[in-house]
């Protein structure tokens, strides 16, 4: 416990530092600012591959020993710092500081940095936006952990999202997230989740006329196999019977249609006639021949 308290005073007070970091940020009147942490190349370096080529770097010296840095927020360098010192967790941490984590643990390949907050995090409300964009960024660079725990925080409301028509206000990669949570969970069938990916489609316009929004677009039906669609680029799915048109169903000898081609026309199936109807024909059939016989008999 001393040494914690020892490396936090070190990080704090800038004892014994020999180099900087230095994070760059925009203030409240959209001013350039920076914040500096004296810190020791001992401890970075430790902590991190990546902290360790830019101390290496030639150009560490030319800057006289200070690393710039504008991919985070002070607040998330403050919080790695924190960690690397002392392995301890940032107490003032909020959900919407996690994307960045997620970030950062990437950048100087840190993923117990991130870990390290799951707990903290589990407890706190998480808005529908930052649920999925969290979600987008842990499967991005695979973070599994953060995966499971948005996965846990959207399962209560993952029928609401729909019914509210909320979800229609999501971005195509938000939207990509929610689909991949709701289909792990299987809580949904699937062709409502693609009946409401048919209700985005159609409320975004994200058809053949918008067409690299509606490539993202098909990224995300493909996560539920090979889908069809029609002329127009609007997804294959019958609202009514909830039926969907799959390459897997076009008939043999048939070309197998992607997003950017049009599906050939097929004939409706033919009814297939049970045996009691058959039944029924046979005796319609009998009753109508009938009254020619008699006729006939008359005629002679």
């Amino acid at each position: 416990m001393y040494c914690k308290l020892r490396r936090l005073d070190l990080l704090r007070s800038g004892q014994f530092s020999d180099c900087e970091l230095h994070v760059a940020y925009l203030d409240n009147c959209q001013k350039r600012c920076s914040r500096q942490f004296r810190v020791h190349r001992q401890m970075l370096s430790s902590a991190s591959e990546e902290f360790q080529r830019l101390i290496n770097h030639p150009d560490f010296e030319k800057n006289k020993r200070v690393i710039l840095v504008d991919d985070a927020s002070p607040d998330a360098y403050e919080a790695l710092l924190l960690y690397i010192y002392t392995y301890e967790i940032y107490s003032a941490i909020t959900v919407e500081m996690c994307a960045e984590w997620i970030l950062l643990a990437t950048k100087y390949n840190m993923p117990d940095f991130v870990d390290s907050y799951i707990e903290k995090l589990a407890d706190q409300h998480w808005p529908m936006g930052t649920v999925l964009k969290i979600f987008q960024l842990a499967n991005d660079h695979n973070r599994p952990s953060i995966m499971k725990l948005v996965g846990e925080k959207i399962v209560p409301i993952a029928t609401q999202v729909l019914d509210d028509n909320s979800f229609l206000r999501l971005s195509v990669g938000q939207l990509k997230a929610l689909m991949i949570i709701l289909k792990s969970l299987g809580t949904i069938p699937e062709w409502q989740l693609l009946l409401a990916l048919k209700k985005y489609q159609k409320c975004n316009n994200l058809h053949y006329c918008n067409m690299a929004c509606f490539q993202q677009f098909v990224e995300v039906t493909n996560l539920f196999g090979e889908l069809l669609f029609e002329v127009d680029g609007t997804l294959a799915v019958d609202e009514k019977a909830g039926e969907v048109r799959r390459k897997s169903e076009v008939a043999a000898g048939g070309t197998a249609l992607d997003p950017t081609h049009v599906p050939p026309s097929t004939p409706p199936p033919t009814p297939q006639t049970s045996a009691a109807s058959e039944r029924s024909l046979l005796v319609n059939d009998m009753e109508t021949s009938e009254p020619e016989e008699e006729s006939g008999a008359v005629g002679k």
